[in-house]
């Protein structure tokens, strides 16, 4: 087997627990705080290291301390980190995050940093998988030239320009209900199956492969023989939604590296979704490999 190449965002997550929503010119007590690796490639790649597999890291870290700490993190969970991208003049990318304690629902302010333009040279790799956050466009599109045999696997949280120009060139367009809703300007309603299947098919058609779309508690859609299903979420009492996912993009990256059918990698994906959400944090809420496999015996989830 190849290599797998995590494409895009490093940041660093400061989560800090509440028991509710934010409210409007309240002031808070802050009694506990979560910090640790966070970002989408960042915490597939960590899944990924952590579940044996060989992966690296194609991402920006800066040299202050939350780069340092980024790195020293990546290292721990088995990540590869000599192809990280050069941007010596970079601030670590980091976020500030508001968890709900009741429902697990986050709110999320993200500080990107100010990358600059890098000319990026490819290693000569045996690539399997090459997994993209979108927000390395260019070094994203380079990889699945470079290395055409390689499974390729857009994680589309939203509908930016630069996920669309990679989600256009993928095998694999994972995007969230945000993300369809935001390109067909549609509400999906699984009530109404056949306005579903038309919102599904645009979704297709942007990569004229395999499509899938995730619905949180509600569960995904993925074709299947020529037809439209859905597979409910297994059960959670949600903590933390924080890197959901991001864990997984990146259990259904390994999914692919294994060889592994495609609804076999979405029930692993989503019940590496269900665990992580029941901790806090983002990288922190990994799951290990044996954990999700133990549990995936206990459920007989049936697709509809």
């Amino acid at each position: 087997m190849g290599k797998i190449f995590c494409i895009g965002q490093s940041a660093y997550d400061i989560t800090i627990p509440l028991s509710g929503p934010i409210v409007e010119n309240q002031k808070y007590r802050v009694e506990e705080k979560i910090e640790c690796g966070g970002g989408p490639a960042f915490n597939a790649a960590c899944l990924c290291g952590i579940w044996g597999a060989d992966v690296c890291l194609i991402s920006r870290l800066g040299q202050d301390e939350y780069g340092k700490k980024l790195h020293q993190t990546a290292e721990e969970c088995g990540i590869n980190v000599k192809y990280l991208i050069p941007d010596p003049d970079l601030e670590t990318p980091h976020s500030y995050i508001f968890s709900n304690k009741i429902n697990g629902s986050r709110t999320l302010f993200n500080f990107p940093g100010n990358p600059g333009k890098v000319d990026y040279r490819f290693p000569e790799e045996d690539v399997s998988v090459i997994l993209s956050d979108g927000h390395e466009p260019e070094i994203t599109l380079g990889a699945v030239q470079k290395y055409p045999h390689a499974f390729s696997l857009v994680d589309a949280g939203t509908c930016r320009e630069s996920t669309l120009l990679v989600a256009e060139k993928v095998d694999y367009l994972v995007c969230s209900e945000d993300f369809a809703c935001q390109y067909t300007g549609k509400k999906i309603d699984l009530d109404d199956w056949e306005a579903c299947r038309e919102i599904f098919h645009e979704i297709e058609q942007i990569n004229g492969k395999y499509a899938v779309i995730t619905l949180g508690e509600k569960g995904l859609l993925y074709r299947t023989c020529g037809e439209m299903r859905r597979l409910p979420a297994y059960p959670a009492k949600a903590v933390d939604t924080t890197g959901a996912g991001d864990i997984f993009h990146g259990a259904f990256a390994y999914g692919l590296w294994k060889g592994m059918q495609l609804i076999d990698i979405l029930k692993l994906s989503s019940m590496a979704l269900s665990l992580s959400v029941r901790r806090a944090g983002s990288q922190t809420s990994i799951p290990k490999l044996p954990e999700v496999e133990t549990e995936l015996k206990k459920y007989k989830i049936n697709t509809k």
